[in-house]
């Protein structure tokens, strides 16, 4: 019944944290794809152009996952983790389980946490630093209300991704 739930926390837990590859082509397309779907979803909620890029979208919805459903998705004592994947981690699972419930605004944007966890899976990582969202050596502004909503939808699909950090 829980499909897009189970397969979201098998997703996550099937991550190699140790893997880290640096300033790949595709990290920038997936979190420039990332903060660009949080905004159109954001916007479909009325949220002001004052928002953070990190969000839960289940929050947003008001949406509660059951108490007995929530635990610790990803390794606690895992070092090359920090609080920023940690909470995107949960917040991926959370909403697979608002898909699953059928939720309409969660059907709506089913894949809305699908290019930073692909980020993860290939060895990306973000965070915080001095009001930045920083994934290598680029940054986002952690406003991601300044962030254009016009771009155009990005090709996250490995074929692409992977031409791209090959010839680029």
């Amino acid at each position: 019944m829980n499909v897009n739930f189970e397969n979201a926390k098998k997703r996550v837990q099937s991550i190699d944290w140790e893997r880290r590859d640096h300033d790949k082509p595709s990290h920038a397309i997936l979190v420039t794809e990332f903060i660009r779907r949080g905004n159109i979803f954001l916007d479909s909620n009325s949220i002001g152009d004052n928002r953070r890029a990190i969000f839960n979208a289940v929050e947003i919805v008001q949406f509660d996952v059951p108490d007995h459903l929530k635990e610790d998705y990803i390794e606690q004592d895992n070092s090359n983790i920090d609080w920023v994947v940690e909470y995107l981690c949960t917040y991926y699972i959370d909403w697979a389980y608002a898909v699953d419930q059928e939720l309409p605004i969660a059907l709506k944007f089913h894949d809305l946490y699908d290019p930073i966890i692909k980020l993860f899976e290939r060895g990306g990582r973000i965070n915080y630093h001095h009001n930045e969202l920083v994934c290598g050596t680029r940054g986002w502004p952690r406003n991601s209300g300044a962030i254009t909503r016009e771009l155009p939808p990005q090709d996250i699909s490995d074929e692409t991704l992977n031409a791209l950090d090959t010839n680029g």
